[in-house]
C-alpha cells in the first residue's frame, strides 16, 4: 500500500507540474487517508482551489492539511505559508509555535519568522528569528532588520536600534533598515544617520527600486532634526519617484467609496442573529491612516475593558471567503458589491470565530484596521453587537501625515498632493453619511479634541460605546503596537502634532487649494 501511495503521489505531482490540474485533483484527493501524504495532498488541493478562485475550498483544504499534519518542520512551514494568506492566523500561529519547539532547519525558521513579521505577530516572529540567528544567521542583514522591526513593535527601542544598525553594518544600502531607524525616534546619532543617507543617495540611481524609500528616510531624519528647509526637497523627490512606481486609479476609488456608501443602507437592519452576541465583541477603530487611531485606541484600551487586537485583516478576508472573491487584504469595489445580504450571517459568524480569541479575557477587543471604514454598513448589519469608532483629524494634517508616509503596498494616493486631497474628500463625504445615520453603535472623535482633553474624550467614547471601565486602573498599555505608529503611540499625548503641516505651508499650497476645490475647508475636522 505504501508503494502504491508513493506511485499515486508521483503521478499527481507529474500531472500538476504539467498543468493538468483536473487530472491531478482526484489523485490528490485519494491520498487523504494516507498518513504520509495526506497533509501534502490537502495543501496541493488548497493551491488548486485558490487557483480556481474557490476560497472556501482552499480554506477547508488548508485546515484539513493542518489536521493531518505531523511534526515535520518543512511541512509546518508550508502550512504557515498556506494558512496565513487565507486568514487562518490562529492555526498558522499554532504551526509556528510547534516549529519553534522542535529541531528545525535554519531556513524554515527564518522563512516562518518573516511570515509572522509580515502578518504583525512580533512575539512569534522574534522567537523564530532569534533561533535562526543563534543557528547561523547572525550576519544576515534582512534577519537583523526583521529583529529590529519586531522589537520596535514591542516597544524595545534601544534593542531595535541596535539590531537595525547591525543590519546596515552587513548591508549599508538596505533601505528598509534606514526607514525603520528614521521611525524609531530621536537619538544622538541622527546627524550621523543623515550624513550616511546622503552619501548613499549620491551613489543610488533614481530609478533604483529602493530609491524612494531612502529619500523618505532622509526626509524623516531631517524633519525630526527640525531642518524643514532641507527636508522638503527630500520628500518631494521621494513622492515623485514613488508615484512613478505605482498605479493609482481614481475612478476605481470613486467606485469603491460609492459601494461603501451603498452598503450603509444595511446599517438600519436588526443584525444577523442574536447568537452572534455571545462572547467578546469587536470595536472597530477606523479612519484614514496616520490620524491618531492608534493613539486613541491605546488610551481607550488602557481605560476600559477593551483589548487591543491590532490591525486585523480578518474582515476583508472573511468578506472574500463569503463572496468567493480572491484578492488582497484591502477591500475593493468589486468585493463590496459582491457581498450580499445573504452573506451577512456567515460574515459575522466567521469574523467572530476568527478574532474573539484576541480578546484575551476582556469583554471587547479593538480591531484597528483603518480601512474598515469602507465596510461600516457590512459591520453593523453582520454583527449586532459590534461597535465602530470613527476618528477624524484636521484635513491638512491628515493629508500631510499621509503624504510623508511610506505605505509600501497600499494607499497609493498618498504620493501626490492633489490625489491625497481628493482621497480625503471622499473619506469625509462617506463619514458625513455615516454620521447622518446617527447609529447608536457608532461614535466619532476628533483627534484635536482628544489631544486637548484626553480624559474627557475617552470618557465620552466609553459612554457612547458602552465600554465598562478597566477594573485595575488606567495605566497606559505598553504591549504590542504593530503599526506605523509603534513609537509615537507610546509617547505622551502632545499638541506638537497639531498643525504640523504649517511648517511646510508654502510648499503644501497646491494640496490646500485642491481640498478647497473639493469643498473641504482647511479647519473642517
Amino acid at each position: 500500500m505504501e508503494a502504491d501511495a508513493a506511485a499515486r503521489w508521483e503521478e499527481a505531482e507529474r500531472l500538476n507540474a504539467a498543468g493538468r490540474y483536473q487530472h491531478a485533483r482526484p489523485l490528490y484527493a485519494g491520498l487523504g487517508s494516507e498518513r504520509m501524504y495526506a497533509p501534502l495532498a490537502h495543501l496541493r488541493l488548497s493551491v488548486l482551489d485558490q487557483r480556481a478562485g474557490d476560497l472556501r475550498g482552499a480554506t477547508a483544504q488548508g485546515l484539513a492539511a493542518m489536521s493531518a499534519a505531523y511534526g515535520d518542520p518543512e511541512l509546518l512551514e508550508l502550512l504557515c505559508k498556506t494558512l496565513l494568506p487565507l486568514g487562518e492566523t490562529r492555526a498558522a500561529l499554532a504551526c509556528a509555535t510547534a516549529l519553534a519547539g522542535m529541531p528545525a532547519p535554519l531556513q524554515a525558521l527564518a522563512e516562518v519568522g518573516k511570515l509572522m513579521s509580515d502578518h504583525m505577530q512580533p512575539e512569534a516572529a522574534l522567537t523564530l528569528l532569534q533561533r535562526a540567528v543563534a543557528m547561523g544567521l547572525a550576519g544576515a542583514p534582512a534577519v537583523r532588520y526583521l529583529l529590529g522591526l519586531n522589537l520596535m513593535y514591542l516597544g524595545r527601542l534601544d534593542e531595535a536600534r541596535s539590531e537595525l544598525e547591525r543590519s546596515l553594518a552587513g548591508n549599508p544600502g538596505f533601505a528598509p533598515a534606514h526607514w525603520a531607524l528614521s521611525k524609531v525616534g530621536p537619538a544622538p546619532a541622527r546627524g550621523a544617520r543623515i550624513d550616511r543617507l546622503r552619501r548613499l543617495l549620491e551613489r543610488t540611481e533614481s530609478g533604483a527600486r529602493d530609491a524612494p524609500l531612502l529619500w523618505y528616510s532622509l526626509f524623516h531624519e531631517l524633519d525630526g532634526d527640525d531642518r524643514p528647509g532641507e527636508a522638503w526637497p527630500a520628500l518631494q523627490t521621494a513622492m515623485q519617484l514613488r508615484r512613478g512606481q505605482v498605479q493609482h486609479d481614481e475612478s476605481a476609488q470613486d467606485a469603491l467609496f460609492a459601494a461603501a456608501g451603498n452598503a450603509l443602507e444595511w446599517a438600519s437592519g436588526a443584525g444577523a442573529g442574536a447568537a452572534l452576541d455571545a462572547g467578546p465583541q469587536p470595536v472597530f477603530v477606523v479612519g484614514m491612516p496616520r490620524t491618531g487611531t492608534t493613539l486613541i485606541e491605546q488610551r481607550l484600551c488602557a481605560a476600559t475593558d477593551l483589548a487591543s487586537a491590532g490591525e486585523l485583516r480578518d474582515l476583508a478576508v472573511q468578506m472574500r471567503w463569503c463572496a468567493q472573491q480572491p484578492g488582497p487584504f484591502h477591500p475593493d469595489a468589486r468585493l463590496l458589491a459582491a457581498v450580499l445580504p445573504s452573506h451577512l450571517q456567515d460574515l459575522g459568524q466567521r469574523y467572530l470565530e476568527h478574532t474573539q480569541w484576541r480578546a484575551q479575557g476582556a469583554s471587547s477587543y479593538a480591531d484597528k484596521w483603518p480601512e474598515n471604514y469602507l465596510a461600516i454598513g457590512h459591520i453593523l448589519a453582520a454583527m449586532p453587537a459590534a461597535r465602530v469608532l470613527c476618528v477624524v483629524r484636521d484635513p491638512m494634517d491628515t493629508c500631510f501625515s499621509n503624504l510623508k508616509e511610506w505605505f509600501a503596498s497600499s494607499y497609493y494616493y498618498s504620493y501626490d498632493m492633489a490625489e491625497t486631497a481628493r482621497q480625503y474628500a471622499r473619506f469625509r463625504r462617506l463619514l458625513d453619511r455615516v454620521q447622518a445615520l446617527a447609529h447608536p453603535r457608532v461614535a466619532s472623535v476628533g483627534y484635536e479634541a482628544f489631544v486637548e482633553r484626553p480624559r474627557d474624550s475617552i470618557a465620552a467614547i466609553a459612554g457612547a460605546l458602552s465600554l465598562p471601565a478597566r477594573q485595575e486602573g488606567g495605566a497606559i498599555a505598553t504591549h504590542t503596537i504593530a503599526t506605523a505608529s509603534a513609537v509615537q503611540a507610546r509617547d505622551a499625548i502632545s499638541r506638537g502634532h497639531m498643525g504640523a503641516w504649517r511648517r511646510y505651508s508654502q510648499q503644501l499650497q497646491p494640496m490646500l487649494a485642491e481640498l478647497e476645490r473639493c469643498g473641504v475647508a482647511a479647519s473642517d475636522a
